[in-house]
């Protein structure tokens, strides 16, 4: 039973994945094709028992999380204190326990992604838009790695380097195991590498900007050249995707992201991803 249960945990993640890679696929690209996304939905969805099958597509109904690792003692999707009790069983993995007020299907993480956010100082002015995210060290104009590996670990790096995390090793897989499902590199020499799940902090969006381009899974096998890896704590999932889909109309045109393209200093790209999201990310 205990082997069955922790198999239908890996599961129902490796679904959850999927199905939260094709909205991210949706929101940056609403025209793409996602047939092959929708066939391996359907079948790891076929797989589940009955009950169970509906239980989670109705928690994905209102969240686009359905199965939420424990943080501490309390559910990462609402934040709900569990009772030792139900810690113990999610620890133990012999049934599927649902968070008492949620409902989410609950699961231990085998390592967890936990980072630090550098605290607000009384006095400091209020963010908006696109500020609340990111900052003007989290800037990199100009990336030198020349692949997607190297890419990935530059700007995890910057956020250890600038004190939002500790350690880049967990992180970095996780963005690495992200990719491999489906590429997040869209049209127009734009990405969007992401890892989900990362408690401690609020989201995080770190821009680099590679002048040459790196290889990075484009549907039309161009080079991808502007990079926004983002760094998202479960409960601020939904509004991910909010955020993906205004930095995408924000950075539609050519002459937008050619701004971008042409900075030399974090201040300059700054300002450019100041101006250019002001419209759509409020």
């Amino acid at each position: 039973m205990v082997r069955k249960e922790r198999h239908t945990i890996k599961h129902l993640i490796q679904l959850q994945d999927l199905v939260a890679a094709r909205a991210q696929q949706q929101a940056s690209m609403p025209s793409q094709h996602l047939q092959q996304l929708d066939k391996n939905i359907k079948t790891l969805t076929d797989e589940l028992a009955p009950d169970l099958k509906n239980h989670f597509n109705r928690l994905l109904q209102k969240n686009i999380e359905a199965i939420v690792p424990i943080t501490g003692s309390n559910c990462s999707g609402c934040g709900y204190a569990l009772t030792k009790t139900l810690i113990n069983s999610i620890h133990a993995g012999d049934e599927l326990n649902r968070c008492p007020n949620c409902t989410r299907i609950l699961y231990f993480p085998d390592v967890p992604l936990t980072r630090r956010s550098p605290r607000r100082r009384w006095g400091d002015p209020v963010k908006r838009g696109i500020e609340r995210f990111s900052a003007p060290e989290l800037m990199i104009p100009s990336l030198k790695g020349t692949t997607k590996e190297d890419v990935l670990l530059e700007m995890c790096e910057t956020l250890r380097a600038e004190g939002y995390i500790e350690d880049c090793s967990d992180l970095h897989d996780a963005a690495l195991r992200r990719e491999a499902i489906v590429s997040t590199a869209v049209e127009h020499g734009m990405a969007f590498p992401h890892v989900r799940g990362v408690e401690g902090g609020g989201m995080t969006l770190t821009l680099g900007i590679s002048k040459k381009g790196v290889k990075f899974g484009a549907p039309d096998d161009r080079l991808s050249k502007i990079f926004f890896y983002m760094v998202i704590p479960t409960a601020s999932s939904a509004f991910y995707l909010k955020l993906l889909s205004g930095l995408t109309q924000s950075f539609s045109t050519k002459a937008a992201r050619d701004l971008l393209l042409k900075c030399k200093t974090k201040e300059e790209l700054w300002k450019s991803l100041i101006k250019a999201t002001k419209k759509m990310i409020q």
